[in-house]
């Protein structure tokens, strides 16, 4: 059951994290032709480049839950 919450928790936080960085360079850097579905499915061709987008998105996923966690406790 553990590891399913795990699954399901990275998961999300990849989504998140994913979604984070389309609209950063959607909205900011308007002229980089980008896809969400490039973002969250690098070329799993090349390893490397793969997990270390992967690992982008869980990272920056990751911080958006604890700065919603934090608030939900400051306001809740």
């Amino acid at each position: 059951m553990e590891e399913i919450m795990q699954s399901i928790i990275s998961a999300i936080a990849r989504h998140i994290g994913a979604g984070r960085r389309y609209f950063f360079l959607r909205i900011v850097c308007r002229r980089k032709a980008v896809s969400y579905k490039k973002l969250y499915n690098s070329d799993k061709k090349d390893p490397l480049a793969y997990n270390d987008n992967a690992f982008a998105n869980g990272c920056l996923g990751m911080v958006v839950i604890a700065i919603l966690i934090l608030l939900m406790v400051k306001y809740l």
